[in-house]
């Protein structure tokens, strides 16, 4: 009789430490969320974590965010988690995350930054403390264009990169199937089979349009299809998107989501890891990540928004808010108002927009702030003043543009 070994999985992804919010340091936050995250593994005994990516913000991490991140990794290598699983986002330099690898594979701490050259080394077999083998996992990172491009002579660079993806995983999927095969027949168990990813997978949705994700997307290199995923995969443990949600309808392949809020646009969203176990079937558990530091988006006319302030000053706790004006007076000096009200209080206002001013302004009548606009959204506003017919074509400039721009942040900053 077949049966599958007991084992604990915790999934998480997208930490984005040292993230700024309005050019406000979170480093209280992440260090709450990682100590909260430390307690939960010991509480439920999880045997493995895994990071699915972005573990930073940016390629070039602060010694702050560093730190955080080695204090985090002692302290989960010294619990019952016995191993950790971190690959690399769109955010991470490979190169920083692969510096430390060879050393903190001592314990069991396994990084993979870029795809391995010898594609099945990114297929591991991990091993309990008694040298049982508990699962495999399928280690995949965000597929850079350069370090996964198929060498083929296909003229449609989406269809080249799609395929090459497909490739990869189909590889992985075949060495997995081949170590699960050999372990079944020498203990008589079969043991799961894991997969991580980084993408950005056909049907999910984004959590907000301030989430902090890049909108670099280009063609089907933002509609990966499920189908990419081997029927023999038991779960695939995904990062990139923020909002937690199953993939395709399908309960074994989730998002599990950022652990933090990281615009405005999050209030109120959902936040949460996930908790799975491998028995007899899979049974997936979210675990709410508490809310560490409060936010707060304010809409109105002056009325609403010192009413609201006045009450959020009265609660006597850290709250950090937006605030949009939408009252009928121009109030120039709105800001300066509003931060000499806040003073002495623990209220801080990040984000202060006066719409009506902007609006009735007559240098911009109708120009957006350039604070709300990424550069897409610019060099779509530009292709607009171009007025082309055709739309084909169009379409074929903003993909080139969102190719240049993908080009230029996936270029690691590599050590002389």
């Amino acid at each position: 009789m077949t049966t599958k070994s007991a084992l604990r999985v915790l999934h998480t992804s997208d930490w984005h430490i040292g993230k700024r919010l309005y050019h406000q340091n979170r480093y209280e936050e992440f260090s709450a969320f990682l100590t909260w995250l430390h307690a939960m593994i010991c509480q439920y005994k999880v045997d493995i974590l895994i990071v699915a990516g972005d573990v930073f913000d940016t390629m070039t991490p602060s010694n702050k965010a560093q730190s955080l991140y080695y204090d985090f990794l002692a302290k989960v290598a010294d619990s019952p988690c016995q191993h950790i699983i971190i690959t690399a986002g769109n955010h991470d330099s490979p190169t920083l995350l692969d510096t430390s690898k060879h050393i903190l594979k001592n314990l069991n701490i396994h990084i993979i930054g870029v795809i391995s050259p010898n594609t099945k080394d990114d297929c591991l077999t991990l091993c309990d403390k008694t040298g049982n083998p508990q699962a495999i996992i399928m280690g995949v990172p965000y597929l850079r264009d350069k370090d996964i491009k198929a060498s083929t002579h296909a003229s449609n660079h989406e269809s080249t990169t799609l395929s090459a993806i497909t490739h990869h995983y189909h590889t992985l999927a075949c060495y997995a199937k081949e170590a699960q095969n050999t372990i079944f027949t020498q203990t008589g168990k079969k043991i799961p089979i894991i997969a991580t990813g980084h993408l950005f997978c056909a049907g999910a949705n984004i959590s907000a349009k301030d989430d902090g994700m890049r909108e670099l997307y280009v063609g089907t290199l933002g509609q990966i299809p499920t189908s990419i995923f081997d029927e023999c995969i038991d779960y695939v443990a995904l990062g990139h998107i923020h909002a937690p949600q199953k993939v395709g309808g399908l309960d074994h392949i989730r998002y599990c989501g950022s652990p933090l809020a990281l615009g405005f646009g999050e209030i109120g969203k959902t936040k949460q890891v996930l908790l799975i176990d491998f028995v007899d079937t899979l049974h997936i558990q979210p675990i709410p990540v508490p809310t560490f530091q409060p936010l707060h988006h304010i809409q109105g006319d002056l009325d609403h928004i010192y009413t609201t302030l006045d009450r959020l000053i009265s609660q006597n706790i850290s709250i950090w808010v937006q605030i949009i004006y939408t009252g009928n007076s121009l109030e120039p000096q709105l800001a300066n108002d509003i931060q000499a009200y806040l003073t002495n209080s623990q209220v801080i206002a990040l984000n202060i927009q006066n719409k009506t001013l902007y609006q009735n302004s007559l240098h911009t009548p109708q120009h957006k702030h350039l604070d709300s606009l990424d550069p897409v959204d610019v060099f779509t506003y530009r292709l607009d003043k171009e007025q082309l017919d055709d739309d084909d074509e169009k379409q074929s400039l903003l993909n080139a543009y969102q190719y240049v721009l993908q080009t230029l942040h996936e270029s690691d900053v590599r050590a002389d």
